[in-house]
């Protein structure tokens, strides 16, 4: 179960980004309105935080990797540096656009 965790560390933190953008969202959007400065202010935080942890998943999965290890182990590094990075992206597409504008 440890492994599967580890494997879908940085698709669990894109999920938290995504439940937590639209929530704050929604908030923003029944208190005032969604382009709220202190809305945007809350997602390019919030944004920002998903962007660090799915940022360190990926190179600690990737120093992993190049450690070296059993086989099942590199397969399970490749996964996550690549669940992390793809998160990553993911993160900074959903955030950018509540930031910028």
């Amino acid at each position: 179960m440890k492994r599967w965790a580890y494997m879908l560390g940085g698709l669990i933190v894109w999920t938290v980004h995504f439940l937590g953008v639209y929530g704050i969202a929604s908030v923003a959007d029944v208190a005032a309105h969604a382009g709220h400065p202190l809305s945007r202010a809350a997602v390019g935080v919030f944004t920002l935080a998903c962007l660090i942890a799915a940022g360190w998943l990926t190179v600690d999965a990737g120093r992993r990797w190049r450690r070296g290890g059993d086989e099942m182990a590199g397969f399970a590094d490749i996964i996550a540096a690549t669940g992390g990075a793809v998160s990553a992206v993911s993160i900074l597409w959903q955030g950018l656009p509540a930031v910028v504008g």
